[in-house]
């Protein structure tokens, strides 16, 4: 192994942290912003819930173009990282605050929206590096 594919081996972990942590970052501060939003014009639950699906998938896709930025990562697989660890922390910080545990089917809805999007981000990061 060359030291650069031992530095790439070492730093990848972290930078896809990175990622996923600053795609959480993003759905704090968008969440927040949104929030005053819904305080102040009232919309109804449909664009509520519109609304936080988008913050996810724009969280995914910062957090995945960041976690992708170096050329010797794939954009792909760092996407579906970014995607799939960002619901599912959501998810599990959900379940703990709520004290419920959500159908199965809507975990799974959920991370497959994550590993969509994270799949989808990490093409675009993909063809941005070209």
């Amino acid at each position: 192994m060359t030291s650069s594919k031992a530095s790439v081996s070492r730093k990848m972990p972290w930078m896809l942290v990175r990622g996923m942590l600053l795609a959480v970052v993003i759905s704090i501060v968008l969440v927040l912003l949104f929030a005053l939003l819904v305080l102040f014009f009232d919309p109804g639950m449909g664009v509520v819930r519109a609304g936080n699906q988008v913050i996810k998938v724009l969280s995914i896709l910062l957090g995945t173009l960041f976690a992708a930025k170096d050329r010797r990562f794939r954009g792909v697989a760092a996407g579906l990282f970014v995607g799939g660890a960002y619901m599912a922390l959501g998810l599990a910080l959900y379940c703990a605050f709520a004290g419920e545990i959500l159908p199965p089917a809507a975990m799974l809805g959920d991370l497959g929206l994550g590993l969509a999007a994270g799949f989808l981000s990490g093409l675009l990061a993909g063809s941005l590096r070209k």
